[in-house]
């Protein structure tokens, strides 16, 4: 109870306390005591005195204040009037070098002005003079052009006059005086008729005769005359003919001592006959358009005809003492060499010729202009122009010549004779002397070139046809500006035969002669494609403009760098199609922008390659072949391990093959680049033989790799080398493919 009454009293202080100023503020204030007059007029007189004191102080203090003011104001004023003045000086001066410097520019204008007025009547001079200059070759150029423009429209009018008269033609004669080379195959056949020399003397059942022929070769000097198709030609003919022909026979003789029968077997004996003609050829034919033909005889007398022969012969003995018979032997036939044989005169032979004329390309147009210098067109086929242009013509021709006649005349011989009794053969004869039956027929065959000079006449040559002309000129499709350099080539639409070889032309285009007809110019620039344009020439001597306007191709960019230093690196990028195997291009990047640039062919799908030694490979989608790329590599830190493509060492050896020189190098240039850098070369091998010999091998791959490096000039510290042995697969050692992957060299970053 004690507790509580303290507990009480406590709150009651506590209370009273806090309630205190409350209390205070709310009692009202004690009224004063009541004061007598004289206090309160003592006090307010007190009061008063106070109130006047103030506001004389505060009279004061504003007297103070205004005099400061105006002592202020009079400062400023003092200091407005200072600084209009110094204003109107400044003011003035500016004035005065305002006027001075209006009065320089103003003299400075009029020197520049009349410095002005001179140098626009200089160039109003020098424009002048250009403009005359520019006058002068307009009215040259133009003279030129209507002087060309006459030749061609005269051109023109002589061509049409020319066809005109071809309503009414006339015949013309053409002399021309040729030189012919003949090459060809020649064969002098010999036919026997009945035996050969009777029955006894050899045995025909077992005879053989093979034609072998051989080469001949002829010259002519004629005369030729061309009357409208009619051809006719005769002259002097000249020709060297060899020929050789195969013999298989038997022979049989009796000893005249011991009764004893002789057999000479010739399986096969050859005889080379040579003959050598002059004669004179009488020739009718016809020609159209450039083709020709001659049919008619040559009369031929000869004036040589030796003959050789080689061979061997089997001798075989019947002897009454010996029951079978026995052979002697094989024995060379020791044969005439370059006998005469002898011939009926004259050689008469029927001979034919086709061939074509050759003025068509051979042949070329005369210079009428100064442009045609340069530019020489072909005539056509069937042309030719009038004597002192071109009167020296070319043709070429098969033909066939055959002796109808039989030209032997060699006396009747035995094949072979003996002295006594002795085994070989003595002297042969030629097989045209075995009875005077056998019959020679000649025969050469082959092709014929011939030049001829044309004798003038006495009237005009045909007309040739005037030709057109087309200005070819290249632009770009999409600024329609004229391109640099381009390549233009140009055919007949139907026929296809080149009318314009490639042609390099500038931005001044090309004027070329053209025939009448359909044309197709393909136009080839680098960094555009490919562009074709079909125009018509209707009419001869009129004038094309052909405009072939091409699409710039687009171009693929490529920039590589060093993704940790931004410095560009020298690279070599493969680009491949999706569906290839092999790369479809190889690009390498300078070392200076470490950039490098490719059009693509559009169509495919390319996938950008590059495996940079010491470096992350990178296979990158290409989206777009006109894109600019910018290829970050990253280097491959200390401890990671890449490995050496294209590394190639002989088959289980340790020598380094030469197609891997560029691998070789690309891990030099790294390490010559990055002279910190420390590498351990790690060799690898696949399963295939014993453990210990693939150790060894890897070892010395490894080490055959390292001094490859030392030798182009590292620092033998900065290498080291391993061999791992089979110990480490990355593939399957089941394939083929596994097992070459598994033999391989890696580069370990120290």
């Amino acid at each position: 109870m004690r507790n509580v009454f303290q507990h009480i009293l406590i709150a009651s202080v506590i209370l009273s306390l806090s309630c205190a100023p409350i209390v205070m503020n709310a009692m009202p204030e004690p009224t004063p005591a009541t004061q007598t007059d004289k206090q309160k007029a003592a006090a307010q007189k007190k009061k008063d005195a106070e109130k006047r004191k103030k506001e004389q102080e505060k009279a004061k203090a504003a007297r103070e204040k205004q005099k400061a003011a105006d002592a202020k104001k009079r400062e400023a004023e003092k200091k407005k009037a200072a600084a209009a003045k110094a204003t109107a000086e400044k003011k003035e001066a500016a004035e005065k070098q305002r006027a001075a410097k209006a009065k320089a520019t103003e003299q400075k204008r009029e020197e520049a002005a009349k410095q002005a007025a001179k140098a626009q009547a200089e160039r109003d001079k020098e424009a002048a003079a250009r403009a005359k200059a520019a006058a002068e070759r307009e009215e040259a150029r133009a003279k030129k052009e209507a002087a060309i423009k006459a030749k061609e429209e005269k051109a023109v009018r002589d061509y049409e006059k020319y066809q005109e008269s071809l309503e009414n033609p006339k015949t013309e004669v053409i002399s021309y005086f040729n030189l012919g080379f003949r090459v060809g195959y020649a064969a002098m056949m010999d036919k026997f008729k009945d035996a050969y020399l009777g029955a006894g003397t050899l045995n025909q059942k077992n005879a053989l005769q093979q034609l072998i022929g051989g080469p001949g070769a002829g010259i002519d000097f004629t005369y030729n005359l061309e009357y409208g198709h009619f051809l006719f030609e005769t002259g002097l003919d000249f020709r060297y003919l060899n020929s050789s022909s195969a013999y298989g026979f038997q022979a049989e003789r009796t000893d005249l001592t011991y009764n004893a029968k002789y057999n000479y077997l010739f399986d096969r004996m050859t005889e080379m006959r040579h003959l050598l003609q002059v004669g004179v050829p009488v020739m009718f034919g016809a020609q159209f358009s450039r083709y020709y033909f001659l049919v008619g005889a040559k009369i031929h007398y000869s004036i040589a005809a030796p003959y050789s022969q080689k061979g061997k012969y089997d001798v075989t003995v019947y002897d009454p003492a010996f029951i079978d018979p026995y052979g002697r032997g094989i024995y060379k036939l020791n044969g005439e060499t370059d006998k005469p044989i002898k011939f009926k005169q004259p050689d008469v032979s029927v001979a034919a010729e086709f061939g074509i004329d050759l003025d068509e390309w051979l042949q070329k147009q005369p210079r009428t202009d100064k442009d045609a210098k340069k530019k020489q067109q072909q005539v056509k086929a069937g042309q030719r122009l009038p004597f002192g242009r071109e009167h020296v013509h070319y043709r070429v021709a098969l033909f066939a010549e055959y002796g109808v006649l039989n030209t032997n005349a060699t006396p009747a011989a035995l094949p072979m004779e003996f002295a006594g009794n002795q085994v070989e053969v003595q002297k042969s004869n030629t097989m045209l002397a075995m009875n005077g039956n056998t019959k020679l027929n000649n025969l050469f065959v082959g092709a014929k070139f011939t030049i001829q000079f044309e004798v003038p006449g006495k009237k005009a040559r045909p007309v040739p046809p005037p030709p057109a002309y087309a200005i070819y000129s290249v632009v770009d499709a999409t600024t329609n500006q004229p391109l640099k350099v381009a390549h233009i080539e140009t055919r007949g639409t139907e026929s296809g035969k080149i009318a314009l070889r490639e042609k390099q032309i500038g931005p001044k285009g090309f004027r070329q002669k053209h025939a009448v007809g359909s044309f197709t110019t393909t136009a080839k620039a680098e960094g555009y494609y490919d562009a074709t344009q079909v125009f018509q020439v209707e009419k001869v001597g009129e004038t094309q403009y052909v405009t072939i306007a091409m699409q710039p191709r687009p171009v693929l960019r490529v920039r590589v760098y060093n993704k940790e230093t931004n410095q560009v690196l020298p690279a070599t990028i493969q680009i491949m199609r999706s569906d290839a195997a092999e790369p479809a291009y190889s690009l390498t990047t300078d070392s200076i922008s470490g950039s490098t640039r490719k059009m693509l062919e559009a169509g495919p799908q390319y996938t950008l390659h590059i495996a940079q030694m010491g470096y992350n490979t990178v296979n990158l989608a290409i989206a777009n072949i006109g894109d600019s790329l910018n290829i970050a590599l990253t280097p491959i830190k200390r401890g990671e391990v890449f490995i050496v493509h294209n590394l190639h060492f002989a088959t289980n050896k340790t020598r380094i093959l030469s197609r891997s020189e560029q691998a070789l190098n690309d891990l030099y240039m790294y390490l010559a680049r990055n002279p910190q850098v420390r590498i351990k070369i790690i060799g690898h091998t696949d399963n295939v033989g014993k453990d210990a010999a693939n150790q060894k091998l890897s070892d010395g791959r490894a080490n055959a790799v390292m001094k490859d490096l030392i030798e182009r000039g590292i620092a033998p510290e900065r290498l080291s080398a391993e061999g791992r042995g089979e110990t480490q697969p990355i593939d399957t050692n089941d394939t083929e493919e596994g097992r070459q992957n598994n033999r391989r060299v890696e580069i370990e970053i120290q």
